[in-house]
């Protein structure tokens, strides 16, 4: 991937690590005064992730304009002579500064490099843009407990790194690339992914933190003596236009499409176009996909041949098959693949495969649309989990935009849902690529791979891990067991590659890497015969996500028929079970409470509420369960509340209560995601409560306190109507 340029935004808190373009920086100076020496040498060289782009470098030698100490000069071998003629500092800090443009800066003992270039552009008057900052030293510390040293020798000895040229400026700043590229493995395995949670790392290195405070390498602003990150300009947001991820393409299709038969001329195709005032029209065939004809198509025909133009049959001119997008597919998506496959029409299908409708947009309004996308079709294109990774990284700065454009949150997490589908989708179109240039060959029966619980509900938060299933066709003989078998290798690299792109591995194990997630579609309802007539509270931990299941990627069209019918039979099965719902039902209205004696908030020792766990997974769960009992098939919790109180002729004041408490819930939850992926934390299901308003605050009272209605409105659906 071409690294960034200068003009791109700041990487933000939640960058991935595996795609985070940086410049590695080291300086050689007169000595180690921070305030009173000079710079004489500077070498940086730019990365991308672990890879270390050693064409791309900065190396200058610097007149400091005093004289080099002798000490100085045994160290990294410079002496008056050599810098004698060489330009001064304020002449090469421009370059430097363009050269690093809007990258993170990685260094050893980087504070000491930082704090020389700000004191010598603040001495020559010459503009500095403090960078965002990675200290490999600080991070070794913080990941290898009882390190003997942080030294860049004993790091490079760490991570098997050869250094060349130790003391030069650029040599240095090589061996720290190769000691960053090496680390990075070690980071992951200690689940430091994002550039926040690195720089959270580093800053847990407190006595080393210390010492380099106690020099003066860090700019404390005044009045706030503790250690705190440099302040880091970032541009303002870019602006998001929500009705891109409110609308879907059924919403504002073309229906039903206007079509002609191959066998018509142009003539008739360009008469039907102008007096509907459209321009393009589908063109059906007897025995082939349909085609399309556009009026660009009939002004190169009229260019072409004139006069006989209008003779022409479409059939030969048409482009065929029309590509298309899946009805309830959000419009920034459609615009993101008519982007990339630079069309100005777009099929719609509908939920049975057939062309339902025609997606179009003029020139100038595409133009504008585009330019409001923060989310585009990069997943499509991407074929490395860190390309993957950049999508995944934007998801908060997307949340927070449209949370700010008022979207709800309901709405909200399908859009996070939605991504998170396409990148599953797309890690399965990638592992089937390595498979089958690995000499495995192409997948040996349909399969279908599903995404589970909120991804497949279309109500995910920015914490959501993996939790995926692969259901395949009964015609499949081979040995599912075996490690060596196509799909068992298909699965654990599709997996692999979401966590490796920051969707991250299940705690609990449901993935279809393992074994009991990876079946037939005979013997996944042979489970589910087993979960219905056997409950039990340890067996079906986790099962009650796998009745929310919906297809992310198929292998054919017969394959989404294969997930449709999983998702019917086995909701059918569980829905004649009431032993299995009641004891489903209990779980989710037994679920802690939120609320302790006098109706007060319980916190933790962080002062932060549980409200995943202890609010929002009660609805959801208890949704699911009377929707199961009733045939209701809607995917989304407040859909299945509706519905399920109609079919049971409940009143829908509960349901419609419960429904807004869940987009509440949602809403906190996000925001605070989004607020700890900023300050480089883990996001969670807890939420500070000191930080809501009182508005907020009273409201998030009155929604625990009606928590327990959930155990009254599933007892009550869950009874034969």
């Amino acid at each position: 991937m071409t690294p960034r340029t200068s003009g791109e935004a700041v990487a933000g808190a939640s960058a991935p690590l595996i795609a985070l373009d940086t410049v590695v920086l080291d300086t050689e100076t007169t000595g180690l005064d921070v305030r009173q020496d000079r710079i004489i040498q500077i070498g940086a060289v730019r990365m991308h992730g672990a890879d270390i782009l050693e064409s791309e470098v900065f190396d200058v030698i610097v007149n400091p304009g005093i004289p080099i100490p002798p000490a100085s000069s045994r160290v990294h071998g410079l002496s008056d002579a050599d810098v004698a003629g060489r330009p001064g500092v304020a002449e090469v800090l421009d370059g430097l500064r363009d050269f690093i443009g809007n990258r993170v800066v990685v260094g050893h003992s980087i504070n000491f490099d930082l704090a020389m270039l700000r004191n010598e552009a603040h001495r020559h008057g010459v503009h500095w843009k403090e960078p965002r900052w990675l200290d490999v030293a600080l991070m070794s510390v913080a990941i290898t407990p009882g390190l003997v040293s942080p030294s860049l020798d004993n790091l490079a000895l760490t991570y098997g790194v050869q250094i060349e040229g130790r003391h030069t400026a650029l040599g240095d700043a090589l061996a720290t690339a190769g000691v960053y590229a090496g680390m990075q493995p070690r980071l992951l395995g200690k689940g430091i992914r994002t550039l926040g949670e690195a720089e959270n790392l580093g800053r847990s290195a407190t006595t080393l933190v210390e010492q380099q405070q106690g020099v003066g390498w860090f700019e404390r602003p005044a009045g706030k003596p503790d250690f705190v990150h440099t302040a880091i300009e970032v541009g303002s947001q870019r602006a998001i236009d929500s009705f891109l991820y409110r609308q879907r393409l059924e919403d504002v299709m073309s229906s039903p499409p206007i079509t002609v038969d191959a066998g018509a001329s142009l003539h008739e195709a360009a008469r039907l176009m102008a007096d509907k005032g459209i321009g393009c029209v589908i063109v059906r065939q007897a025995d082939g996909p349909h085609g399309i004809l556009t009026e660009r198509d009939v002004l190169r025909v009229l260019a072409d041949k004139g006069p006989e133009a209008g003779a022409t049959l479409v059939g030969t001119i048409m482009t065929s098959p029309v590509i298309t997008a899946q009805g309830d597919t959000f419009l920034y998506r459609a615009l993101g693949l008519m982007a990339r496959r630079n069309l100005r029409y777009l099929g719609v299908r509908d939920e049975h495969g057939d062309l339902a409708g025609v997606f179009t947009l003029r020139t100038l309004l595409r133009e504008r649309a585009l330019s409001t996308l923060t989310v585009g079709d990069e997943i499509a294109t991407a074929t490395r989990p860190r390309e993957l990774a950049r999508v995944q990284s934007a998801l908060p700065s997307l949340a927070s935009g449209l949370i700010s454009d008022g979207l709800n949150a309901q709405a909200v997490g399908a859009v996070i849902a939605a991504e998170g589908r396409a990148m599953t989708a797309r890690a399965a179109e990638i592992a089937e690529g390595e498979l089958l240039a690995a000499g495995h060959g192409p997948p040996p029966a349909e399969y279908a791979l599903l995404v589970l619980g909120s991804a497949g509900r279309g109500e995910s938060l920015l914490a959501a891990d993996q939790d995926n299933a692969l259901v395949i066709d009964d015609d499949y003989h081979g040995d599912l067991d075996s490690d060596g078998d196509w799909f068992s290798r298909f699965s654990t690299r599709v997996n692999e590659i979401l966590d490796r792109a920051g969707v991250h591995y299940c705690r609990g194990g449901v993935m279809a890497k393992n074994r009991p997630w990876r079946r037939t579609q005979a013997d996944w309802l042979r489970q589910a015969r087993i979960w219905a007539s056997e409950p039990s509270r340890q067996g079906l931990a986790n099962v009650d996500i796998f009745f929310d299941l919906a297809p992310a990627y198929v292998s054919s069209a017969k394959a989404t028929r294969l997930a449709d019918s999983l998702r019917l039979e086995s909701a059918h099965v569980a829905r004649h079970s009431l032993d299995l719902l009641r004891m489903l039902g209990e779980d989710a209205a037994a679920r802690y409470s939120q609320l302790g004696m006098f109706g007060r908030i319980r916190k933790d020792n962080g002062g932060r509420v549980d409200l995943k766990n202890g609010a929002l997974l009660p609805i959801v769960s208890g949704a699911r369960v009377v929707a199961l009992r009733h045939g209701i098939f809607a995917h989304t919790t407040p859909e299945r509340l509706r519905q399920a109180a109609a079919a049971a002729g409940r009143s829908q004041a509960d349901a419609a209560l419960l429904a807004d408490m869940h987009g509440f819930l949602m809403r906190l939850i996000l925001t605070q995601q989004i607020t700890d992926i900023e300050a480089g934390l883990k996001p969670g299901g807890t939420v500070d409560v000191s930080r809501l308003s009182r508005r907020d605050m009273d409201r998030l009272r009155d929604a625990l306190q009606h928590v327990a209605l959930v155990r009254n409105v599933v007892r009550d659906l869950l009874q034969v109507p």
